[in-house]
């Protein structure tokens, strides 16, 4: 009897703890959750989120709703940014499918294109260029976009109408790139450059 008592009060209940992954870290295919243990001896088991994604292409402003990437019947995407929100959304769904002509047909700065077209080879150091940093670029613009929900993206308008987002200094070693410039063009923000 002192013995299965001695087994009994020596046993340490085993926890499991459930926790939904963020959906944000779905964004890249290389990105992932696996389960494991922490120091403490306790059990993490990941489950999918079931929320809409932060990079959901409907919104609203001014209590208009719109998409700001809209698949056409004919095959064409067309993607829209009034808020600097839009730029990284868009941008990072670019990467996230490998869509380089896109980017640059629809949310690229003209003169970010007129650069590269002045250029030899234009079109395909741009896409080399990004196929290149592509890991790095997206990592920070994936932490933008979830950094803007906890006042971590700064979001700074100058006076040349240029708009730059960086994150708070306190995050910016962990990223090879820091900021993301943007312009106005025909009413719509177009993405300058990633740098």
């Amino acid at each position: 009897m002192a013995a299965l008592c001695a087994v009994v009060s020596g046993c340490k209940p085993h926890i499991v703890e459930y926790r939904t992954k963020p959906t944000y870290y779905d964004q890249m295919s290389t990105s992932g959750f696996k389960d494991g243990m922490t120091k403490d001896g306790v059990e993490i088991r990941w489950v999918e989120s079931n929320a809409p994604p932060p990079d959901s292409f409907e919104e609203t402003i001014g209590g208009k709703t719109f998409r700001i990437r809209e698949e056409a019947e004919d095959g064409t995407t067309v993607l829209r940014a009034k808020l600097p929100r839009h730029v990284l959304v868009n941008t990072l769904a670019c990467f996230r499918n490998n869509e380089y002509q896109l980017l640059w047909d629809e949310m690229l700065a003209s003169s970010t294109r007129s650069f590269y077209a002045e250029q030899e080879d234009g079109y395909t150091k741009y896409e080399a260029h990004l196929r290149k940093h592509r890991r790095d670029m997206a990592s920070l613009l994936n932490r933008m976009v979830v950094g803007q929900t906890f006042s971590e993206t700064i979001i700074h308008h100058a006076d040349d109408g240029t708009i730059t987002c960086r994150l708070r200094k306190r995050l910016m070693p962990r990223f090879k790139f820091k900021e993301v410039l943007m312009v106005k063009e025909s009413g719509e923000l177009k993405l300058l450059t990633i740098r």
